[in-house]
């Protein structure tokens, strides 16, 4: 993929790591092939996705780059939700991620910044795909209350990339107003 990226487009200067899967496998019971797909997808592929970003940008001398990692409110609290605890565990990786990367970029001296977008539940196929089994919960997830849209989420990776050059912005936490 970056491959491509440098050949199409010479290289990139603003990365967004925004894949995210859950299965509903529990930490009691649950199968080794969910845990380690989701650790593959949610902690794995940012991981190298972000060696790759950062490797671009300093092969071109790009210092003003950013690496922004879409996260979940998840990777900040447990939800009692047993379907998610594995999930979680992976968003408190981005989580230390993120800031790991932040102290790794500030050891180098570079001007690139990290930052974590958390958002609460937004609707997407999230809950359809985490719930494939049962469309009715699925689409419980969504009625309890208002959920965050796409845009909401496209709203805050704007807001984080119009910061002034000397603003790092570590972490925009953000749900719905009815959200618990």
């Amino acid at each position: 993929m970056f491959a491509a990226i440098k050949e199409q487009h010479k290289g990139v200067d603003v990365c967004i790591n925004n894949a995210g899967l859950a299965h509903p496998d529990l930490l009691l019971n649950g199968k080794t092939s969910g845990w380690k797909n989701m650790m593959d997808v949610n902690v794995l592929a940012l991981s190298i996705c972000t060696r790759e970003a950062y490797q671009s940008m300093k092969e071109r001398n790009v210092d003003d780059g950013h690496i922004i990692n879409i996260n979940s409110m998840c990777g900040h609290r447990v939800v009692p939700k047993a379907v998610l605890h594995f999930y979680t565990a992976t968003k408190y990786a981005v989580t230390a991620l993120t800031e790991g990367l932040r102290q790794e970029l500030r050891a180098e001296n570079s001007h690139i910044r990290a930052t974590c977008i958390s958002p609460g539940l937004v609707e997407t196929e999230f809950a359809f795909r985490l719930y494939s089994n049962s469309p009715d919960k699925a689409s419980g997830a969504y009625s309890a209350y208002k959920p965050l849209e796409a845009i909401d989420v496209a709203n805050a990776v704007t807001y984080v990339l119009s910061a002034p050059a000397h603003v790092q912005i570590g972490d925009v936490q953000m749900q719905g107003t009815e959200q618990a």
